[in-house]
């Protein structure tokens, strides 16, 4: 049976057997926690939100809360993550909010409706991520970026502090500035993850030519001769894919 602090008010009966509840914590109605989550005391999750085995939420943190009030959105929250002190994950409307598994989620990050969120990420103290944003698996950040809404993060890609990603943003890169700059490659993240050095070279020799010196807008014309070389690694062909996607054709 799960242990639930008698100063907490839970209203669902859909509670795995050893969920831990904490004092002052609200569980709505629709709300479903698989087995071994543990919510802390002065949490509130609410609307039709489901969280998967495993998951530690900190105090004050609130998950399932409507992006706009009145909608009847969802939440889903996958297996193994951190969520920290006084992290806001609002439900989706449109579409479930979605967070994939083991994540670090830290203090006072604000998650719009309808993101998503991949596995193996990390969001430093206060990252914004808006409404239908994407950040693929194996994200990371420093404190203090903005994600605009609707914008996607490719994966193993590392926001630097107080970064502002106002378009989609490439796989594997160090993305920095207020709008953000490619600078060159996540090399730590890459290696962490085990990428090979002959990986890490290409991706380096590749990005290095791709932007050109300039470090906002690729060169086009580097991405069509790229696209065009039967001989490119398979890493290297899906970044430049997903680049050449956003530049316009000369």
């Amino acid at each position: 049976m799960a242990t639930v602090s008698r100063y907490a008010t839970v209203k669902t009966a859909n509670l795995a057997d050893d969920v831990v509840i904490g004092a002052f914590s609200y569980v709505g109605p629709e709300v479903t926690i698989g087995p071994g989550c543990v919510i802390e005391d002065n949490v509130t999750i609410t609307g039709r939100t489901t969280l998967g085995e495993d998951n530690h939420v900190f105090p004050m943190a609130v998950i399932g809360s409507p992006a706009v009030e009145g909608d009847d959105g969802v939440c889903e929250i996958g297996q193994a993550n951190r969520i920290r002190e006084h992290v806001t994950i609002a439900s989706g409307a449109d579409g479930p909010t979605r967070i994939a598994h083991d994540c670090l989620i830290m203090i006072g990050t604000k998650i719009g409706g309808f993101a998503s969120i991949g596995s193996h990420v990390v969001l430093a103290n206060f990252t914004t991520v808006g409404s239908r944003a994407v950040l693929e698996d194996y994200v990371r950040g420093s404190a203090f970026p903005v994600v605009n809404d609707g914008v996607t993060v490719g994966a193993y890609s590392f926001m630097k502090g107080y970064s502002h990603i106002d378009r989609d943003a490439p796989p594997f890169a160090m993305l920095e500035g207020d709008p953000y700059r490619v600078r060159g490659i996540n090399t730590h993240n890459l290696q962490q993850c085990g990428f090979g050095q002959d990986d890490i070279r290409d991706l380096k020799r590749a990005y290095r030519e791709v932007y050109d010196g300039n470090r906002r807008q690729p060169n086009r014309r580097v991405l069509d001769r790229m696209l065009a070389n039967g001989e490119l690694s398979q890493l290297v062909r899906q970044a430049v894919e997903v680049i050449a996607k956003e530049v316009p054709s000369e």
